[in-house]
């Protein structure tokens, strides 16, 4: 089997993995909860994930989770306030939505990036300058506005 291959089955394997453990916390009704307390954390491991992924921008944060995770096809514009993050496709979401529908967005995806776009500015960036226009939960595309001036 080739590496790309391999790579891809992986790839799809924990995005599945991760989809049936969301939709397991919605089905015992502690999805929000779990989501709050990963949110705590991923704040604390964020300086962490960015060193071991190799990511020392905004847009590096959307670059290295698209290329190592293959789930969203994340492209970023930059724009005179900050840049603004768009994905039409994600596989998360749509064994999501195939598994029963619960919300892995911001527990499993925008949260980590939230915390790491905050982490890669030095605390600079805040998760309220970090706004969520759109998820493919419930739209069409996935879009982040990051205000940066």
């Amino acid at each position: 089997m080739e590496p790309e291959q391999k790579l891809a089955i992986m790839q799809n394997t924990y995005a599945a993995a991760v989809a049936e453990t969301v939709n397991t916390y919605e089905k015992m009704q502690v999805l929000e909860k779990v989501v709050k307390m990963k949110k705590e954390r991923q704040q604390q491991t964020a300086p962490y994930m960015n060193q071991q992924l190799g990511v020392g921008s905004i847009a590096e944060v959307f670059s290295k989770l698209a290329e190592i995770f293959g789930c969203a096809d994340w492209t970023v514009e930059e724009t005179a306030t900050g840049y603004v993050a768009t994905a039409t496709k994600c596989k998360l979401c749509a064994l999501a939505k195939c598994m029963g529908g619960a919300n892995p967005c911001h527990g499993w995806c925008l949260g980590p990036m939230t915390a790491m776009i905050t982490a890669v500015t030095n605390g600079k960036t805040g998760s309220e300058q970090i706004l969520v226009k759109s998820t493919l939960m419930d739209g069409d595309c996935c879009q982040v506005q990051i205000i940066t001036e």
